[in-house]
């Protein structure tokens, strides 16, 4: 019974973050939804920080799952860097308001501890990914945690703006998104992408 209520409340909140972010999860409308007592949410969570910090750390555990999976099939590591970054997008922009909050939207200091700890997981996917594909000779060779971090930004940065408009697009619009974030982030970590310096040369005055 308690642990039913416990994820009862968890689902709940969830489902509000869902539809209007971290401001939307108030107490009192998790107690109504929940057919709880607001004080009663009090005995399961110790806040309603701590409470939005088990929901998202929740989530986050299984879109972190969702590319370990991905990660741990056969096959080159290109084609899974590929798919797993196309995967996130998907994922990210069939929930818009529940990824944005996932990803960038302002919040407490504690749930944003929690949302680094998120980035931290996918990037250590990423990186035992991109070691893979080192070894290889797919991938350039440099710090694997290096690339998992620009692979990162690369793939999070570009779903902020559309994340924040809260507007769910049409699919082909979604997997056109996902299949051009997948190439950037491929092409920043191939190793035929090589690295040239460009000395900037001045005409003499």
């Amino acid at each position: 019974m308690i642990e039913d209520t416990h994820k009862r409340v968890l689902q709940v909140t969830r489902d509000l973050i869902a539809e209007g972010g971290w401001s939307a999860a108030q107490m009192s409308v998790i107690a109504s939804r929940a057919a709880l007592a607001t004080g009663s949410i009090y005995r399961y969570f110790d806040s309603k920080v701590d409470l939005c910090v088990q929901v998202l750390s929740q989530v986050s555990e299984r879109e972190a799952q969702v590319v370990a999976d991905i990660v741990a099939t056969d096959g080159d590591a290109t084609s899974r860097l590929r798919d797993a970054v196309a995967m996130f997008v998907r994922r990210a922009a069939r929930k818009p308001r529940l990824a944005y909050a996932l990803i960038a939207e302002p919040c407490e200091p504690e749930l944003n501890e929690a949302r680094l700890k998120y980035r931290d997981a996918l990037a250590g996917q990423f990186a035992r990914l991109i070691a893979e594909g080192i070894r290889r000779g797919e991938f350039i060779d440099m710090p694997p945690d290096l690339l998992s971090t620009c692979v990162i930004g690369a793939m999070m940065e570009p779903l902020i703006r559309p994340l924040a408009r809260a507007v769910t697009h049409p699919m082909p619009e979604i997997e056109t998104l996902a299949e051009q974030v997948a190439t950037v982030c491929v092409r920043m970590v191939r190793a035929e992408a090589k690295l040239t310096s460009v000395k900037a040369t001045r005409k003499p005055s």
